[in-house]
């Protein structure tokens, strides 16, 4: 009468042991979103909810990136700021060219309403990317 059935196989969880342990707790309350979000966001971390916190809550305090976090999207960010800047700076380049040009003939090259156009497309892609950072840092 003796069945014993083995134990079902746990997945094993490997990870570094800080010994002695950490000796600091800190409380949160979050909402049902907010748990859900870092719930979400742990499991894309391959972090449990309590290490994700922890390594978010680390990284914000000393102004480094959440852990799984968004460095791609800062660095897209950035590739469009350098971009923008470069568009802006070939600009005034051209700003430079069309006065020369004028100061000699009296009239601005053919060339110059283009010149215009791509700085409003220039100054449009900077808004754009002002309003993604804004919106993450909301």
């Amino acid at each position: 009468m003796d069945s014993e059935q083995p134990a079902p196989p746990c997945k094993a969880r490997h990870r570094a042991h800080n010994r002695p342990g950490r000796p600091h707790a800190v409380l949160l309350r979050l909402s049902d979103e907010e748990k859900a979000a870092i719930d979400a966001a742990a499991v894309a971390a391959q972090l449990t909810a309590t290490g994700y916190a922890a390594k978010a809550a680390v990284a914000a305090a000393s102004a480094a990136q959440a852990p799984g976090g968004t460095a791609g999207d800062l660095r897209d960010l950035q590739h469009e700021l350098f971009a923008a800047r470069r568009a802006v700076v070939m600009f005034g380049n051209n700003v430079n060219q069309a006065a020369a040009a004028f100061n000699t003939t009296g009239q601005l090259p053919e060339w110059a309403a283009d010149a215009v156009r791509l700085c409003e497309e220039a100054v449009a892609r900077l808004d754009e990317v002002i309003s993604r950072i804004d919106r993450k840092l909301r």
